[in-house]
């Protein structure tokens, strides 16, 4: 992760009861799905359409490096950094700390986004609402 992030989104995010598992802590995959909610709320914020005739983002990597377990009751706070910017794709960061207290850490992942043609397949140019979003 670079110095020189650019921060994109920060959305606080309530810990559900069902998001624990057996062990008393909150399930690696939820993570995820925080993290995505991120960038969704982000997409939304932005007007950035999921589909608009044809053609949407795809997640093609999606990484997570649990730090702390997180524990019912908590919100937590979910900053999306960007990274890199490419023709097609562009890469985020997430920090995912407690809402109350910065420095309580729970994970770091990164996502790499690529626009994709859904009819053809393929990879095509971000759009000029994407560009202008990531700044």
């Amino acid at each position: 992760m670079s110095g020189q992030r650019k921060s994109l989104w920060t959305e606080n995010i309530k810990v559900r009861w069902g998001d624990m598992d057996a062990l008393g802590h909150v399930n690696n995959t939820e993570y995820f799905r925080y993290m995505e909610q991120t960038r969704i709320s982000w997409f939304n914020a932005f007007a950035i359409p999921m589909l608009e005739n044809g053609c949407g983002p795809v997640v093609v990597r999606a990484t997570c490096d649990f730090i702390k377990p997180i524990t019912y009751p908590a919100t937590v706070s979910v900053a999306t950094y960007l990274e890199k910017v490419g023709r097609s794709s562009f890469t985020v960061t997430h920090d995912i700390r407690l809402d109350t207290d910065a420095a309580v850490q729970f994970a770091t992942g990164e996502v790499v986004v690529v626009w994709i043609d859904h009819a053809l397949g393929k990879s095509m140019p971000l759009p000029a609402r994407v560009l202008q979003a990531l700044g």
